[in-house]
This record gives C-alpha cells, structure tokens and sequence, in this order.
C-alpha cells in the first residue's frame, strides 16, 4: 500500500492538466542545430509587456538548451514568433438524478423519478502560438500551440513558473 499511493497521487496530479499542446511541421524543413534564431516579437497596443518578457525569456532558454544559439534578426537562421489571445467559454454540464418519490409512492417498492440537472460554468481560455518562420520567405516551418484554462496566480513567481512550464511542454518536440 506504501508503493502504491505515491503511484496514485502522481497519476491523479497527472490527469489533472488542462493543458493541451499541439505541434506541426514541415518535414523537408531542416532545423538541426546549431542553428541561429532570433525573437520577433512586435508588442500589440494594450499588451502585456510583462507576460510578454516572460514568453520570451522561456522560448530563449529552451531553445538554447537544445543547442541553438540566439543573434541578430540579420544572421538568424530562422525567427521565432508568438501569438496569445484569451476567449471566454461556456460550457453546460447536463447529469440526471434519480429522486425517490416515496412516501407518495403507490404500491410496492419504490419509484423514482428522472431529474436532469443543467450546470453552466463560463472560463477564460488562454491560447498561445509559437512559429518557427523562415525569414524573407514567410513561411512557417514549425508551429506548436498551447491552450489551458486561464488560472489566477498572485505572485511574478507564480506566473514565471507557469509560463516556463507552458513553453517547456509545448518546445519538447521542437527539433533538435
């Protein structure tokens, strides 16, 4: 029983992700490093330059912890781009319950009746796509995306450590 509850409580946290991540490529693209890359990132008005800063620090650090290095626009190789957007969601929730009619119940045992019970939750979902694009030719190579359930986190270091783990999920099948 020992060995089997860390076993269960890791599968249970597991599960319990909401982030989806999704990945696609062009196969004849060769992106084997060392390759040089560079982060094109054209702050939106109204944008959060503080997520912002942490989206690029992440993507720098997985990037060059699989062997590419970072230059100037002019020298990269490829560049890499970013998008984020929010859309709030509904989603309704229908599950049915039997209800015991007894003591109004006429005859033998006990009848029941069939309730449907209808639950709405509305969510914020975040979405975040990173691009891997060949430069002067517009044309993605790599595209990963990543969408989660928008959570509140109180601290920078809340949002840091999220972030870092968004950008690790969604760059691990970034060639290498």
């Amino acid at each position: 029983m020992r060995i089997l509850f860390p076993i269960l409580l890791a599968l249970f946290i597991s599960g319990c992700s909401s982030l989806k991540v999704a990945t696609d490529y062009d196969p004849n693209a060769d992106l084997t490093p060392p390759k040089n890359f560079a982060i094109v990132h054209k702050a939106l008005e109204g944008e959060d330059t503080l997520t912002s800063d942490r989206i690029i620090a992440a993507l720098k650090n997985e990037l060059m912890q699989k062997g590419y290095k970072e230059t100037s626009r002019e020298e990269a190789d490829f560049y890499v781009l970013f998008h984020t957007g929010v859309t709030s969601k509904t989603r309704i929730d229908t599950d049915y319950q039997h209800v015991n009619m007894y003591p109004y119940s006429y005859g033998y045992g006990y009848r029941t009746v069939v309730v449907p019970q209808t639950r709405t939750y509305t969510y914020d979902e975040g979405k975040l796509i990173v691009d891997a694009v060949v430069p002067g030719k517009n044309k993605i190579i790599w595209r990963g995306t990543a969408v989660d359930y928008l959570k509140s986190m109180k601290t920078p270091q809340e949002k840091t450590t999220y972030i870092n783990k968004v950008l690790k999920a969604l760059m691990e099948k970034f060639p290498k």
